[in-house]
């Protein structure tokens, strides 16, 4: 009985060996394969796996603010991130993180409902669920033949995507956002409420046109929040056989 054990358990010993061998040569391989790692140089923050690489730039200006990037944050760490090192201290940059959301939401409404509260008030991250939760289908690849479900909706705020090329946008993506000028706002009017100062902004939106949202810039230096954007999830024009190419 021991002669037929004895090689039994040099057997077993080997496979161990290997089998912890292995786990040692693939983390050596691949030592960042669930590590995001993301880095900022100047403007433009780059964010890492061992799956990917996307870049976001900032340029700000005191009238036109252009966020460009290579894709839409892949999960909730990548979007905190990016608000945290790049957007969320900027007024614009906080309506991007803002549509960032939503198209997060067409994809993984989990996800994206989290990723929408990191960046809105919460009455009006309250209002705006409820109603993009009626505009994109329930997952990424459901089709629809309500006019009123538009999956391209965040496509039509890319900078090239327009109703004629059914919302293709131009790629790296480009969103563009301006300081609204309208001379009946009252911009930094002080909110009691959320104790900080609200400004306002148009997003360019299917070529030409523009919306209006505002941010909430608060007292205590914390980041920058979305007060109202009920404009940017308005209805646009319906287009057939849109093809879902986001990144």
């Amino acid at each position: 009985m021991k002669r037929i054990l004895l090689p039994l358990v040099l057997a077993l010993a080997a496979v161990s060996l290997l089998a912890v061998s292995c786990d040692n040569i693939s983390s050596l391989v691949n030592p960042y394969k669930d590590t995001l790692q993301c880095q900022l140089e100047g403007n433009t923050l780059t964010c890492q796996t061992f799956a990917y690489t996307h870049t976001y730039t900032l340029n700000e200006g005191e009238e036109v603010t252009t966020v460009e990037f290579t894709h839409f944050p892949d999960n909730e760490a990548e979007f905190k991130a990016v608000q945290e090192k790049l957007l969320g201290n900027s007024r614009p940059g906080t309506l991007a993180l803002c549509l960032f959301s939503f198209e997060m939401y067409r994809r993984d409404r989990k996800v994206g409902e989290k990723c929408l509260k990191l960046c809105n008030l919460s009455a009006n991250a309250t209002i705006t669920l409820s109603r993009i939760s009626q505009k994109f289908p329930s997952n990424r690849f459901e089709k629809s033949e309500d006019p009123y479900v538009q999956p391209y909706l965040v496509a039509t705020y890319l900078k090239g995507a327009t109703e004629a090329n059914r919302y293709k946008p131009d790629q790296p993506y480009v969103l563009t956002i301006t300081y609204n000028d309208n001379p009946n706002l009252l911009q930094g009017e002080y909110s009691s409420t959320y104790q900080g100062r609200i400004y306002y902004y148009n997003v360019s939106w299917n070529g030409d046109g523009q919306r209006n949202a505002d941010v909430l810039v608060p007292d205590d230096g914390s980041l920058v929040m979305v007060h109202g954007c009920a404009n940017l999830v308005l209805g646009v024009p319906s287009v057939t056989g849109w093809e879902d190419e986001l990144q």
